[in-house]
């Protein structure tokens, strides 16, 4: 019997983590192989930002009603267990090989990308375990993304900026398109996608479903939830409120009879790497993994009135296929000292890249630089005043180097 880390061996082997081949055939015929039952209820979402934020507050929502259910979000900060949640624990290494022992009987001599073979065994998980409810985040996209082999009971589509535009198209109008798969004919809909309703709202039309917006129930801190017919306070809450309410709205449409107790768990809810705060030596350390000018804009825009400008500090990387000159505009507002600081590995953007992308947009040298994050740990923190807040931001792997190093544990 394989361990766990032989079998995520064998999954890098078939396909690397950075493969995408978008399309359901290949995913839709094994999961044929599998399935016994029809699944219970399905909440599944699709967005560009909130959609891990929006998974973990419909979590909530569901210990609170005393529901069995089943999360499965992506990727992983530490460990492959993270993506699959049964009630809000991590599946157990036992569970997931068990899940890969299914997949792979039933795969025979079909390929599957390590997204597609991860999604099939979650849905094994979830089909084994008896759940009241499903809550799917779509990887990429929505129309071909291999979640979307399951028909969704309520979707929900966050904020839609550019990202992924190799795989989703150059506009906001295709990318939407694509996203607004996950609508099925007769059902609800609930987005924040203010920015493109009109394209949302014709998608929906063109597949007979129920598109609703956010903003027909919601202003900044309070959601009125139509079927339950009462208002939820948002505030003082760690994620970001649209999802919280989005979540909300989805499980109210789902029938679920909500009421003001939801209040209090929502307000403790929070996700690794989303906005974590860490308070080492006195000084605080907020750890983020947006990569997108949306996350960009969201993560400054909530840390600016905690700190005065010339105390903030950002340590930023990325990856080489996003968009790191429309980031490092917002950073350079939101502070001037700002640390560059190189990705390893296949998708990594070398300090050098990013040097020189700050100098095409600057003309002048960055605040500091360093080739690796882990220089940038052992390097940055003298040069740091003790009121200096640190946002450490660009991407998951960046964040996950961030989680193993020894100033964090």
């Amino acid at each position: 019997m394989k361990s766990l880390n032989e079998w995520e061996c064998f999954l890098e082997a078939l396909s690397p983590p950075s493969h995408i081949e978008l399309g359901l055939e290949r995913v839709s015929a094994v999961w044929a192989r599998l399935i016994q039952d029809a699944p219970p209820k399905v909440l599944t979402v699709a967005g560009t930002n909130g959609k891990g934020s929006f998974v973990e507050v419909a979590g909530t929502l569901s210990h609170h009603l005393g529901l069995r259910y089943g999360q499965y979000t992506s990727p992983h900060l530490q460990s492959i267990n993270e993506r699959i949640k049964l009630g809000g624990r991590r599946v157990t290494d036992q569970e997931l090989i068990s899940a890969f022992e299914v997949v792979e009987s039933a795969r025979s001599k079909v390929f599957l990308t390590y997204f597609e073979y991860l999604t099939l065994a979650a849905f094994v998980v979830f089909q084994t375990s008896s759940l009241d409810l499903w809550i799917l985040e779509i990887g990429l996209g929505g129309r071909l993304d291999a979640v979307n082999i399951i028909d969704p009971d309520v979707s929900v589509i966050t904020t839609i900026g550019l990202d992924h535009q190799q795989f989703l198209g150059d506009t906001l109008e295709c990318i939407a398109r694509e996203k607004a798969g996950v609508m099925r004919c007769g059902r609800t809909t609930w987005s924040n996608a203010s920015n493109v309703a009109s394209i949302l709202a014709q998608s929906a039309k063109e597949l007979s479903a129920n598109i609703r917006f956010m903003d027909e129930v919601a202003d900044r801190d309070k959601v009125m939830l139509p079927e339950s017919n009462v208002l939820i306070s948002l505030d003082n809450i760690k994620l970001p409120r649209p999802s919280a309410a989005l979540a909300c709205l989805a499980m109210d449409s789902l029938g679920y009879p909500l009421d003001k107790s939801i209040e209090n768990p929502i307000q403790e809810s929070d996700i690794l790497g989303r906005m974590s705060s860490y308070v080492i030596n006195g000084r605080t350390w907020i750890l983020d993994v947006g990569h997108n000018q949306l996350a960009c804009q969201f993560v400054t825009k909530q840390l600016s009135g905690r700190v005065p400008k010339p105390d903030r500090v950002v340590i930023f990387g990325a990856l080489v296929d996003k968009d790191a000159l429309s980031i490092l505009k917002i950073l350079r507002r939101y502070t001037t000292k700002i640390a560059l600081v190189g990705i390893e590995g296949e998708r990594g953007r070398s300090i050098s890249s990013l040097e020189s992308q700050w100098n095409t947009l600057f003309g002048q040298t960055a605040w500091r630089t360093f080739a690796t994050l882990s220089d940038a740990l052992k390097g940055l923190p003298a040069e740091l005043g003790p009121k200096n807040q640190v946002l450490l931001f660009g991407s998951f792997i960046l964040v996950a180097d961030a989680l193993r190093h020894d100033l964090f544990n």
